[in-house]
């Protein structure tokens, strides 16, 4: 079930003379209303009469559950990389009694059966995903696509001639057939023929240097469309909490929010006999966790990198408290997530230990907690919390 905390909305959506409801959850894309993207691919679905679909990147179930209500007798898997919008999709499938629909948290194709294809793909690009996962996803798509079925794509209109370039380049027949405001549909027929080199690196972007002592930076690998990751927070706010955790290792360090890795792999640089817990709602996060622990040989028996959709949940489950707890405020999950996730730190600590929380100072404020800040830098706060 969802934490109460994070429901956000219904969505009231009809379509094909269905009157559907969609929850959306805090810090989710497009939690406000659908998007227009989402709206001018249903629009523009294929009018063969389909066994098995695909949504790729379902999100919430914007684009899935309406197709799944409209095709009954079809069988829907709806797959997304974050774990939260997961299980917004799969509430939304038993909100409108939807018994054709799989869920599954993947990084795009990686944890579907190698057996399972599809009459439609159906996918709602991402604007910053990167031209590899685009060659990507046609060539995954092709070797999944049954006779006479289709990809369908809706991207932006900046990245339409880049799309159409790169199918190009692949021999990949690639059509626009639908336009909106802002956004294109673009079409891929199955074919016999089928390529065969698949890109490496499929969300590699770059790598920055990060300083975590007086006498060490690090160097990161960072994916394509990864959120939160803006200079400011790489220059001000991660510094600002490096900067202050304490000097005497602790013997087990929980690390939240963990994105590609900067804390965890901080907390195993500077305390090698720690034993170090990373979490993640999002599985690019945790590849890239995992990626960047191999590449600086922090990796090991000491380190954990789990998937979960709300840190809590991993706090519950492994039922283990710990010397410290580190991680992120999310400025856009809302109040009521931060004060759940605050008092989870609290009820997971050791006797003697801390958590010590990174946020915006504006978020410090508008969520009003009594937890006094340790420290204020350049818009950033960091608050302490006690067993």
């Amino acid at each position: 079930m969802i934490q109460s905390s994070w429901y956000k909305a219904t969505l009231k959506f009809p379509f094909k003379g269905q009157a559907l409801e969609l929850m959306v959850g805090n810090d989710l894309f497009s939690s406000q209303q659908l998007d227009d993207g989402t709206r001018l691919l249903l629009e523009n679905l294929p009018t063969s009469k389909p066994v098995k679909i695909l949504d790729m990147g379902c999100g919430y179930g914007g684009l899935g559950i309406p197709v799944a209500a409209a095709y009954p007798d079809a069988q829907l898997h709806m797959v997304d990389r974050d774990l939260l919008a997961v299980r917004f999709a799969a509430e939304n499938a038993n909100l409108n009694r939807l018994a054709n629909t799989v869920t599954t948290g993947g990084l795009g194709f990686d944890r579907l059966s190698p057996d399972l294809k599809f009459d439609w793909i159906l996918c709602n690009l991402p604007a910053r995903i990167g031209e590899k996962f685009m060659a990507n996803l046609l060539i995954e798509s092709q070797q999944r696509l049954n006779a006479g079925g289709e990809l369908r794509v809706v991207v932006i209109e900046d990245l339409v001639k880049i799309f159409l370039k790169i199918s190009e380049g692949l021999s990949i027949a690639l059509d626009v057939v639908g336009k909106g405001a802002r956004h294109s549909i673009l079409k891929m027929n199955y074919s016999e023929k089928k390529q065969t080199t698949v890109p490496t690196d499929l969300y590699l972007r770059d790598s920055v240097s990060v300083k975590i002592s007086q006498d060490l930076a690090l160097d990161f690998e960072r994916p394509f469309d990864y959120g939160g990751d803006d200079p400011r927070r790489l220059k001000e706010g991660l510094p600002l909490l490096l900067d202050v955790l304490p000097r005497q290792a602790p013997a087990s360090v929980f690390c939240f929010r963990s994105g590609y890795g900067v804390l965890p792999l901080a907390s195993r640089a500077r305390w090698p006999q720690a034993y170090v817990t990373a979490v993640d709602r999002d599985l690019l996060a945790i590849e890239f966790t995992q990626r960047n622990a191999n590449e600086l040989g922090l990796g090991g028996q000491k380190l954990s990198v789990i998937e979960a959709a709300h840190f809590p949940d991993a706090l519950i489950e492994r039922a283990v408290k710990y010397d410290l707890i580190i991680g992120e405020l999310s400025p856009s999950a809302g109040d009521k997530v931060a004060h759940d996730e605050l008092k989870a730190i609290q009820l997971h600590l050791n006797a003697k230990g801390r958590g010590m929380v990174l946020m915006l100072e504006k978020l410090r404020r508008e969520i009003k907690t009594e937890l006094k800040p340790l420290i204020t830098r350049d818009g950033y706060s960091v608050i302490v919390v006690q067993a």
